[in-house]
């Protein structure tokens, strides 16, 4: 089949809308492929084999592959083998040559003439007569010889996919073997994929390849949790994904890209899932829907065992995943003995398999096929029997599956101790800082409908738990709500409930800055508890200390984190004590970097100490803050994101991708920035975080900025005006980072001038937190003969010296200062400024651009050698204005004579950059990419992207290839 790709992420397209638009999670595989394809446009073909389980994903990979090769002006074929009592000799083959011949490009090859005939029965229709006694051999060479024309006529090559070679007949697995051994120097790349867990011979003979080494295997694991909820997230769209969805699927996906879609699909036919304005929504019973096919297979082998063991299947069904023998013998009624016996008929059938620890259902679909099959009374029946056996024999079960006896109780009929049950449970979950897993319990809890002090408790801690999410505009429409209950019930003793309620809505209020409404709940919090509570007022202290920051108060500010951090150390709360800490470091951050690292740092030790993972990742969060102030690495904040997405914390994700963005633009990673500044808009959105939305438009902005792009930037500034309320630090961004940056990429050094003033002004004023391109403003005043001396220590007093660009350039000013009093030191003091701003290339050109000429009159530094720098960078990246203004400079300081200074050392061949020479020494070194990653404080996925665009344009195929051509280098 010749093929442009499908959407789905799974083995096969389910029937819906609700497929995902990307693949998840399968970075390190898509660059393997990605590099195979593109050495295979260049003659050097390969073979891959790409292996993993039914519903993980391989399809999609190959179908992704496929669509690539089309687009770039190759060609894709696919063919595939079925399971049938006979093979067809030669199925995948024929398939693959039959829709290249109906798409017009098999042609009348003269190459291939002489094998005409013995590729005549794989293509009908094909010139060449019956077959004469040809060999497999022949047919092998004739195939090849078919595709490497067509490979070359197409000059992108041509993809060659053979799916489910596990079925494929000897013949076709000889063809393989001969392709794999001779397309290395073919426009070719060969793609077969098979399931290893398939018990036949046709697997051995493929995984032989691999182990003689001209087939390179690609092991398609199944998704982590994490992952499987990024791609639930996907499949949803820009809509908010309820949280008892996403843990629906994760709970019973099984990491298995096919059931991820398959049960969102199932949701929404069955009408359990809708999405009414933007806003996906669970209707009153999310019933799983498994895939026809599957549910059907396992009814099928359900039907073939003996009654006895089909008894006690169903029994550990309703008991849940894992089977506790003791448990499946007291529901039984039976002994360990002929549990055991029983169950040896559901494993021989693939119903239940042994993980190590014991006999489990092999997916937790198999279990939800399984309990679905009973009639409703049956089920009800049984269920309430084995929730008696739980509750006489086994509490420690009842707690550790809450869920499990849940579901059993509701299936009995019995909905108010469902309810307790999933309350429970969220309580659990929240103490951990499981927020989606806590979102989920609660939500299925209130649609039980009990009513009553239960439905009450349910509701409350959803609110608290909205917040903790950062979802406002729930905790807005919940709170007062629950606030009116409280009040209709008239007892005294629901002050502190009402208090929690409060707390709540205040932290949703700061999450929007509505600094004022803010204040009322923590008033009105502190009035239900009065003294009698100390931690409780600690806490209130905490989002006080918010506030305070928020309306620039910072000595209040820093004394009432200072308060918090005091009153929840004596008090054994590790929720308190963290959330207090990780305040007071937000708050002393800017004049004490070291002291508010120790705080961020004890944070997440508490945190994770104490199974907090929500406060976990907003520590890491934090922490990742710190690392960008220094110019570092990712690490911290990839694993906050990580972290944040698993358990549901929607704000800090958020935060964690706005970080990543700020961290690409110290290292001048423009694409990257992009990425993760449009992550968190995505997020911002979909929750409703009005604090965040403006900061990652203003980064889109920033971005845009960095390019030149004035009409992206503004696009992007227009939607953040109007939401930035006269918010300091951000207005300074949108003025600083992206107008004025905007204007220096385009040479306007006036128009940047003007937005630096605006910047400035706010600056002195308000004292906002520091935007590295303030510095530009004490740069170029140091350009025009300004003593900046004050300027810059008054920068420097209030934190403006933490972060390593920001620093550079008021280095660079300095030295300006220093070479016009014509002192010594200036030189050393722009080495210094250049040093740290080598991993920002874009701001090193505009700060030597400013710098030389002032150098230059001056008599002290590298002028021209700067000036060229400046010059390599501008037109590298297409910034003409600029690239004609170091030009005349340089001319100017040759007398006249025009010049094109040399290339510099880091610029060694053609058109391999300065940052992608840097990656190139250390791939000669024979780093990986995480250590090349950490070396040059990026991140390892910006790193991956370098080495791609080195292979192409290298000419090479791998990175032995690569290091081998970096080492033959002058």
């Amino acid at each position: 089949m010749v093929d442009r790709g499908m959407p789905g992420n799974g083995d096969t397209c389910g029937m819906g809308t609700l497929l995902c638009p990307e693949v998840i999670g399968r970075r390190v595989e898509w660059a393997a492929l990605s590099a195979a394809l593109d050495a295979s446009a260049r003659g050097a073909g390969s073979a891959v084999l790409l292996t993993g389980e039914a519903g993980v994903g391989k399809s999609r990979m190959e179908r992704e592959l496929r669509k690539r090769c089309v687009d770039r002006g190759g060609v894709a074929l696919l063919g595939r083998a079925v399971d049938t009592a006979t093979p067809t000799p030669f199925r995948p083959l024929s398939e693959a040559l039959m829709a290249a011949y109906r798409a017009g490009v098999v042609a009348d090859i003269p190459d291939v003439v002489a094998f005409r005939a013995a590729l005549a029965p794989l293509l009908p229709g094909y010139p060449g007569g019956p077959r004469s006694g040809a060999s497999v051999l022949q047919v092998a060479e004739g195939f090849l010889r078919v595709m490497r024309s067509i490979g070359r006529e197409h000059d992108r090559g041509v993809v060659v996919v053979l799916e489910d070679l596990h079925w494929a007949d000897a013949e076709t697995l000889a063809v393989v073997e001969y392709l794999a051994d001779n397309v290395w120097d073919q426009p070719i790349l060969l793609v077969v994929t098979t399931r290893p867990d398939v018990e036949r011979e046709a697997v051995r003979s493929v995984l032989s390849l691999v182990d003689r080494r001209v087939v390179a295997r690609l092991h398609l694991a199944r998704l982590t949790t994490a992952e499987t909820v990024q791609m639930t997230r996907r499949c949803l769209g820009e809509a908010t994904a309820p949280a008892e969805v996403l843990q629906l699927v994760a709970d019973r996906a099984d990491g298995l890209p096919f059931f991820v879609e398959e049960l969102l699909i199932g949701l929404q036919s069955d009408g359990s899932l809708t999405e009414t304005n933007g806003q996906w929504v669970v209707g009153r019973s999310s019933r799983v829907v498994a895939p026809v096919n599957y549910a059907e297979s396992v009814r099928r082998r359900m039907g073939a065992l003996q009654p006895r063991s089909r008894q006690l299947l169903v029994d550990a069904a309703l008991l849940g995943r894992q089977i506790d023998v003791d448990l499946l013998a007291a529901a039984g009624g039976c002994d360990r003995a002929e549990v055991r016996d029983a169950l040896r008929q559901p494993v021989a059938a693939g119903l239940l398999v042994d993980d190590g620890h014991g006999l489990r259902f092999r997916h937790a679909l198999t279990r939800d096929v399984v309990t679905a099959g009973l009639r409703p009374d049956d089920r009800a029946a049984r269920a309430g029997h084995v929730l008696e056996v739980l509750r006489a024999t086994s509490s420690a079960v009842l707690e550790a599956d809450g869920v499990g006896a849940a579901d059993l109780a509701e299936w009995a009929g019995d909905r108010g101790a469902a309810a307790r049950l999933l309350l429970a449970v969220a309580r659990r979950a929240l103490a951990q800082g499981a927020l989606t897993s806590a979102e989920s319990a609660l939500r299925r809890a209130a649609r039980l409908g009990v009513g009553g002090p239960v439905e009450l408790e349910v509701l409350e801690c959803l609110t608290e738990t909205m917040a903790l999410a950062g979802k406002v505009e729930e905790v807005f429409a919940l709170g007062p709500d629950v606030l009116r209950r409280l009040d209709a019930t008239g007892v005294d003793q629901d002050d502190r409930r009402r208090a929690a309620i409060h707390l709540a809505l205040a932290r949703s209020a700061v999450a929007c800055t509505d600094w004022s409404r803010a204040t009322r709940h923590l008033d009105r919090a502190l009035a239900g508890v009065g003294d009698d509570d100390p931690a409780f007022v600690a806490r209130v202290a905490a989002v006080q200390a918010v506030v305070a920051a928020g309306e620039y108060r910072h000595g209040d500010s820093a004394a009432l984190a200072a308060a918090a951090v005091d009153a929840a150390g004596s008090s054994a709360d590790p929720d308190l004590l963290c959330e207090a800490l990780l305040v007071l470091g937000r708050c002393t951050r800017g004049g004490d970097l070291a002291g508010a690292e120790r705080a961020f740092a004890r944070a997440r030790d508490v945190a994770r100490d104490a199974g907090l993972t929500h406060l976990e990742a907003r520590a890491l969060a934090e922490l990742g803050t710190i690392d960008f102030n220094r110019g570092g690495a990712p690490e911290r904040l990839e694993a906050a994101r990580t972290l944040a997405r698993a358990c549901g914390a929607s704000e800090t994700e958020a935060v964690a991708e706005q970080h990543l963005a700020v961290l690409a633009w110290n290292h001048d990673d423009v694409e990257v920035m992009i990425e993760h500044a449009r992550a968190a808009i995505g997020i911002a959105r979909r929750f409703r975080l009005g604090l965040l939305l403006p900061s990652a438009l203003i980064l889109d902005g920033c971005a845009r900025a960095l390019r030149g792009d004035t009409a992206a930037m503004e696009h992007a500034l227009a939607e953040a005006g109007p939401l930035v309320a006269g918010d300091p630090t951000q207005t300074v961004a949108l003025h600083a980072q992206a107008r004025a940056t905007c204007a220096l990429a385009h040479d306007d050094v006036e128009a940047a001038r003007v937005e630096l003033a605006v910047a400035m002004a706010i600056v002195r004023s308000s004292r906002p937190a520091p935007v590295p391109m303030v510095g530009m403003a004490v740069l170029l005043a140091a350009v025009d003969g300004a003593d900046t001396t004050e300027e810059t220590r008054a920068l420097r007093s209030i934190g403006y010296h933490h972060q390593q660009p920001l620093a550079a350039l008021l280095l660079a000013a300095d030295a300006i200062g220093l070479g016009h009093a014509t002192d010594s030191a200036a030189a050393t003091t722009m080495a210094q400024a250049i040093a740290l701003l080598r991993i920002h290339p874009f701001l090193l050109a505009l700060t030597l651009r400013q710098v030389a000429p002032r150098a230059a009159a001056d008599g002290w530094g590298a002028p021209a050698a700067w000036l060229g720098t400046a010059l390599e960078i501008f037109e590298e990246r297409g910034l003409a204005e600029p690239a004609r203004s170091v030009t005349a400079m340089l001319r100017q300081l040759s007398g006249g004579r025009p010049v094109r200074p040399a290339a510099t050392d880091r610029r060694l061949t053609g058109d391999i950059t300065g940052r992608e020479q840097d990656v190139l020494d250390l791939v000669a070194e024979g780093l990986p990419n995480r250590s090349i990653a950490a070396r040059l404080h990026m991140s390892p996925r910006t790193v991956e992207k370098h080495v791609e665009r080195l292979l192409a344009k290298t000419g090479t195929t791998n990175r032995a290839q690569l290091a081998t051509y970096a080492v033959r280098l002058p």
